[in-house]
């Protein structure tokens, strides 16, 4: 009886959601001034670069500063997620084909990551596509692409854009600091001195959420506006799993959630339905977008979400499709199901190869290709701990479903609403 009630629960959310998701619409592309802007406000080392130069005798982007100076080189082409769906699968195969060069690291998240993280800054990602081997391959081969396949590109949800909205952080924490101190520091809002507790024992500062967010790049600006404002050539790859399929695997994926709220299916009962009833919460009161967008910026009660909600909000694919399309017209951006690709993995790469418009794979390549060991998520994660439960991942996909009906509108594409995609029956 209780599973039962808990699932009724969960179907009840997903269908007062989809209300909410009906008012969702693609955004337009904002002016190259606007974007510049934001480009110099945001990473200032990329802003200094621009216009690149770029060498027309190359398909990849390609530059000097000066013409004694050593040739840089940036990615022709992501495979841009999503997390969980094969991503990794299809790059191995895809650089089989001797136009991909691969001596170089395509899963460096720079885009995504934080520019005082390991990934560092804009100089240490374009050393990444210019290290000797990989411009000896461009010398040999003009019409080489080179790629980046950081899965988590696609979805970029706040934790996945830090290289945007490092300033929220530095700003929320010069707030918290002063919030902190004792006593506060002179000038400090009143909210400090008044020293609220949050639910971990610290300040709540709820005032420095909304300071953070002033500092940090509009909720017009995202990865899809700063990509193509560097290189507004670049094509985009993206491969989709069937969500729900995909957050059963994310949550076997991180430690962290079987931790927290159990092993099995039953661990994954009580962390959907936590994590459901807070995105509901914060989209009935906030907006799909900017919830999808900026989840834990809402304040104390999104914030203490544990771990904000990522994994499901990164199945919300529509939430960040319209992006992508407003500034990628259909032929820089190919958007593919991952069931296909696993049940026919040569007939998609072979596809992307065309895409990309790169000479038809010798026979050598082609069988390189087809030597890769396969490497599926969901498979690994069902032969370790069985597949996710039918009632489950029927609540999981009745959550879901106004988004896959959405993202099979958007992209005329009707299989990403069939089947498993659909709302169940």
């Amino acid at each position: 009886l209780q599973r039962h009630v808990h699932l009724l629960t969960m179907l009840l959310i997903a269908t007062a959601f989809v209300s909410l998701w009906s008012t969702h619409s693609p955004r337009t592309p904002l002016p190259l001034s606007t974007r510049l802007a934001e480009v110099r406000a945001a990473a200032p080392d990329v802003f200094a670069e621009l216009p690149l130069p770029l060498q027309p005798s190359l398909a990849s982007p390609c530059w000097r500063r000066n013409e004694t100076s050593r040739l840089r080189c940036l990615p022709a082409f992501f495979v841009a997620g999503a997390l969980q769906s094969g991503t990794a699968d299809l790059w191995r195969r895809l650089k089989a084909h001797s136009l991909i060069p691969s001596r170089h690291d395509a899963l460096s998240h720079w885009w995504t990551n934080h520019p005082r993280s390991r990934a560092g800054n804009f100089e240490t990602y374009t050393s990444r596509f210019s290290g000797d081997a990989t411009l000896a391959a461009l010398d040999a081969a003009p019409d080489s692409l080179l790629g980046d396949a950081s899965p988590a590109s696609f979805t970029f949800m706040f934790a996945e854009s830090l290289r945007l909205h490092y300033r929220y952080l530095d700003a929320f924490d010069a707030c918290y600091r002063e919030c902190k101190a004792n006593p506060p520091q002179r000038g400090a809002p009143s909210a400090c001195a008044n020293r609220k507790k949050g639910s971990d024992g610290g300040y709540r500062a709820d005032h420095c959420y909304g300071r953070a967010t002033a500092a940090t790049s509009p909720l017009s600006f995202n990865l899809p506006a700063f990509a193509t404002t560097l290189l507004p050539a670049l094509r985009v790859v993206v491969m989709l799993r069937e969500p729900a399929e995909r957050l059963w695997i994310a949550f076997h994926s991180y430690g962290q959630y079987p931790a927290k709220y159990g092993q099995g299916a039953a661990g994954f009962g009580g962390y959907f339905g936590n994590q459901s009833a807070a995105w509901h919460s914060c989209a009935s009161r906030h907006g799909v977008r900017p919830c999808a967008l900026r989840f834990e910026g809402h304040g104390p009660e999104q914030a203490d979400v544990y771990y904000h909600c990522d994994q499901l909000i990164k199945g919300m694919y529509s939430a960040f499709l319209p992006e992508w399309q407003a500034y990628f017209a259909p032929e820089r951006l190919l958007v593919l199901p991952s069931s296909e690709h696993f049940a026919r993995p040569m007939r998609s790469t072979r596809l992307v190869w065309r895409w990309l418009g790169l000479r038809e794979a010798s026979q050598q390549e082609e069988a390189d290709a087809r030597r890769v060991k396969e490497g599926d998520e969901l498979e690994q994660t069902v032969r370790r701990h069985g597949e996710a439960p039918a009632h489950h991942s029927r609540a999981v996909r009745a959550f879901y479903a106004p988004f896959n009906r959405d993202l099979a509108e958007a992209l005329d594409d009707r299989r990403f609403y069939r089947g498993n995609w659909g709302a169940p029956s």
